[in-house]
């Protein structure tokens, strides 16, 4: 009889234990589910922190894209195309104006023009009329560019007109070359170059007749156009 209670004191105690992990199981399981539900998973923590450091950095996350105006790699400059009259046939010239510290550099190319020096200045007007009312090609353009009333000179001589280059020199192959730097002129700000028209002659520029060196006609003319300007600052 003694063995007999036992036996049933044990069964019964292994029922009720049995009945307890019923009970608690699945109240278990599912707290352990939503405890990993909230836990961050170590990739998202990383991407967090380095979102985070990127934000301190430079104010914007990692992945958002930079809009920063882009900017065009050409500079400000100005040029001029050089159009002669039909009594040079095959003509061809540029100038071209460029900002330095203390003003423009210029670089003048010309082919098809007789041998010998050529006076080349520039002049007031931005307009070159091959025939125009005064009877001369080109005399649209104007006088030479002279904005502080100085006599004719030619380079280096100072004070003389801002626009005032001296000579370019033809070879016998009808091409010349001229650089010069000059501090009387700037690209858009005070005297500039801008909308004038520069003026090649027939002749020499001797440098002392007044106003205009005793230069001949006018061989070829063009009009100072600006370039790079999306890279200008307002107002200029």
């Amino acid at each position: 009889m003694h063995r007999l209670r036992s036996a049933s004191r044990l069964a019964l105690t292994s029922l009720m234990i049995a009945a307890v992990m019923v009970a608690c199981g699945p109240r278990i399981e599912r707290a352990r589910t939503v405890d990993d539900a909230m836990a961050p998973s170590t990739a998202s923590t990383a991407n967090m922190a380095k979102q985070t450091a990127t934000m301190q950095q430079d104010g914007r996350p990692q992945d958002q894209p930079d809009h920063k105006p882009m900017m065009s790699s050409s500079p400000l400059s100005g040029a001029a195309a050089l159009q002669a009259g039909p009594e040079v046939p095959g003509f061809s010239g540029t100038v071209t104006f460029t900002p330095t510290a203390n003003g423009v550099h210029l670089v003048a190319d010309v082919k098809g023009v007789p041998p010998g020096t050529h006076g080349i200045h520039l002049h007031e007007n931005g307009q070159c009329t091959h025939d125009d009312p005064s009877g001369k090609h080109f005399g649209s353009a104007g006088g030479h560019f002279n904005p502080t009333g100085s006599p004719h000179a030619c380079p280096p001589t100072s004070p003389r007109h801002a626009g005032d280059f001296g000579n370019i020199t033809v070879g016998a192959d009808g091409s010349g070359h001229l650089e010069l730097d000059l501090g009387t002129l700037s690209l858009t700000g005070a005297n500039p170059v801008a909308g004038k028209a520069v003026i090649l002659h027939t002749g020499t520029d001797d440098c002392t007749t007044q106003p205009t060196g005793n230069s001949g006609d006018r061989l070829a003319c063009g009009v100072v156009q600006m370039q790079g300007m999306e890279n200008a600052a307002p107002g200029h």
